[in-house]
């Protein structure tokens, strides 16, 4: 879970492919996507990581597409109770007039916090009271 509270479910294989699934509390596309992406081998406890979403905006209003594309690259420290994942992203929206196209990306920061010893798909659909109870469990386990 992210600072904002959006959650994913991530799944790595022995070859370091990355899938799994990420639902974004803050954006415009409330369902869950599917997330794919790569990791590199662990290095002083360290793993670099970059993985991507493709939302769809049901309702875009004048001038936008209906979708968008956010990429996230960084760093995840060593696997444990208290892992962490530090991101920088890139947002890009789809843009329809070629003039508007400068402005169709936007940059950030995400810190995740690993929530659950063991993902649960479950919790992308959960309404906004149980991530917050979530998030109250994640609190409390790295105090």
């Amino acid at each position: 879970m992210n600072e904002l509270r959006s959650i994913m479910v991530l799944d790595e294989d022995q070859d370091g492919a990355l899938v799994g699934k990420f639902r974004s509390i803050v954006g415009r596309d409330p369902h869950v996507r599917l997330l794919a992406g790569r990791t590199s081998p662990v290095e002083s406890g360290k793993q670099m990581l970059g993985f991507a979403v493709q939302f769809h905006i049901e309702d875009p209003g004048p001038g936008y597409g209906q979708y968008s594309v956010c990429t996230w690259s960084g760093w995840a420290k060593e696997k444990g109770p208290n892992q962490t994942i530090r991101t920088h992203w890139l947002l890009t929206i789809s843009r329809l007039n070629e003039e508007d196209e400068w402005a169709s990306m936007t940059t950030g920061c995400d810190t995740f916090e690993k929530v659950l010893d063991s993902p649960e798909e479950k919790h992308l659909s959960a309404d906004r009271e149980a991530l917050e109870q979530l998030l109250a469990k994640s609190q409390s386990r790295s105090r």
